[in-house]
């Protein structure tokens, strides 16, 4: 029986939505959104995983050797950006780094922001060198990046409470912040793109868990679609990720021109294969809470019904729909794979 590389999957995946082939392959590609759980691989805390590039790429690495996914997502955090405009982070031995001071925390210091080096500044450059050694050291999946987008920047600089009353009483100073904040994600994208890697975008406060979809739409899309637009020019495709409920806005994120949109559980998988079919790869969006609640029935049957709600001829990707939580076990990893292979298979 042939056998099959993250690779020769996702590449199907994608030749089924934008061509007319369908290549033969095994099974749907999978894979979980895999960060702050892969540090206890190799017993190292998340703060060592976030603060040195070696401890995250030796637990990557540690994560695909156990299990095998068809895409290693490269999740670091998405603080990245707003710590190298001026952020000050403070990062807890086992859980994710928070802000506690705002470069933004008044309004008016936004004209003496500069835009952050990837190659220079603060931990961009370190997550470069991840990117880049992961990759030569796993070179049958996929390795791709997640790299915050321009809202997630603005509200990490401005805090999301006064930001959205910004977006209600100074309209125009919002899209001031999306424009820089724009200009620093292409900058981040054109960094990956030097080294041969597309981009991909995590947008998880432009969920409509959060803002209503006339936010999206006036103050939000403008910027992915000028995002996109950017690196069409460079022949380059781009990739959106929004947490939460995103129905309402489902036909705007394709229209964006991504390549690939990524949902997560809250949102109705069978609308999102709708909107997308024939225009962008779909990836979700199993519950990420049976990563760490529930019985492995349970997860098989959420598998399931992704599966049958997404047509297999649409260039679905099986996914967690958003990160995998820090304390996972590792089992509960190993049954996603494991169900991955077990249900996918082509009909």
């Amino acid at each position: 029986m042939e056998t099959y590389t993250g690779k020769q999957r996702v590449s199907a995946a994608f030749k089924k939505t934008f061509t007319d082939k369908d290549p033969a392959i095994d099974r749907v590609p999978a894979y979980p959104f895999m960060g702050q759980c892969n540090p206890q691989l190799i017993g190292a805390s998340i703060r060592e995983f976030l603060l040195d590039p070696k401890v995250f790429v030796k637990a990557q690495v540690a994560a695909y050797e156990r299990y095998k996914p068809d895409i290693l997502l490269m999740q670091w955090d998405l603080l990245m950006d707003v710590e190298a405009l001026g952020n000050e982070l403070k990062f807890p031995e086992d859980s994710m780094c928070i802000s506690i001071k705002l470069a933004l925390e008044e309004k008016g210091k936004l004209g003496s922001l500069q835009l952050a080096d990837p190659t220079k500044d603060g931990r961009l450059p370190g997550y470069l060198e991840a990117l880049v050694e992961t990759r030569d050291i796993v070179t049958e999946t996929a390795v791709s990046p997640v790299i915050a987008g321009p809202w997630t920047i603005a509200i990490g600089l401005r805090d999301a409470n006064k930001l959205l009353r910004d977006a209600m009483k100074d309209p125009d100073y919002v899209h001031e912040l999306m424009r820089f904040c724009t200009q620093q994600a292409i900058r981040f994208g054109d960094a990956l793109v030097d080294l041969k890697i597309g981009p991909n975008y995590s947008e998880a406060p432009a969920s409509c868990s959060l803002i209503s979809p006339r936010i999206y739409r006036k103050l939000i899309f403008p910027y992915h679609k000028e995002i996109v637009d950017h690196f069409k020019e460079k022949k380059v495709g781009v990739g959106l990720h929004i947490c939460g409920f995103t129905d309402p806005i489902l036909e705007d994120m394709v229209n964006t021109g991504v390549t690939n949109i990524s949902v997560d559980a809250p949102t109705d998988l069978a609308k999102a294969a709708a909107a997308a079919r024939g225009k962008a790869v779909l990836i979700g969006n199993v519950d990420t809470n049976l990563f760490f609640y529930g019985a492995k029935e349970d997860m098989r049957q959420a598998m399931k019904n992704c599966l049958d709600a997404a047509p297999r001829d649409s260039g679905y990707i099986l996914a967690s729909g958003c990160e995998v939580p820090g304390v996972a076990p590792p089992e509960k990893i190993d049954w996603f794979m494991e169900l991955a292979n077990e249900l996918g298979g082509s009909n």
